[in-house]
């Protein structure tokens, strides 16, 4: 399960790569082409489907309390991203048909980019522990602590 836990995570890093693409695509993109959707559609529905996997093969594979918790801080920084949304509608009463956008919606929604580029370290966090627990080629020997130390040897 380990494997698998190390490629979904891999999947869910690389997902996030193309996330950044397909805004860049859009943002430059003629809007009657509907490019920018391809974010949107992304960023609804393989991210957090990868996200949610990602958790539960993490929590299969055992992977520890602080790799399991940064997956949850990954999925909570995703659902932060459309709250961000919601937030900066509510709070200067704008939304995606507005003509004019206040300055301070704009700087608001500018923490989708930031937040976007935190999800993409936490992702690539995961993705790296992940792939040292799966793939790493020296043996683990458990120690009295119940933790993995691949430098401890056992006594005849």
């Amino acid at each position: 399960m380990r494997k698998v836990f190390s490629i979904v995570s891999i999947l869910a890093v690389l997902a996030v790569v193309l996330q950044f693409y397909f805004a860049g695509v859009g943002h430059f993109s003629i809007p009657e082409d509907g490019l920018f959707g391809i974010h949107g559609n992304n960023g609804r529905i393989v991210l957090p489907v990868l996200f949610i996997l990602s958790l539960i093969t993490a929590a299969i594979a055992r992977a520890g309390k602080g790799t399991i918790w940064l997956t949850v801080v990954a999925i909570l920084l995703l659902a932060f991203q459309t709250v961000l949304f919601i937030l900066t509608g509510t709070i200067f009463n704008v939304g995606p048909e507005s003509a004019e956008v206040p300055l301070g919606a704009s700087l608001m929604l500018g923490l989708h980019a930031l937040n976007g580029v935190a999800i993409l370290v936490i992702t690539s966090i995961i993705a790296r522990r992940a792939w040292v627990m799966a793939w790493r080629s020296t043996p683990a020997v458990a120690t009295d602590a119940g933790r993995t130390d691949a430098t401890a040897t056992t006594s005849p």
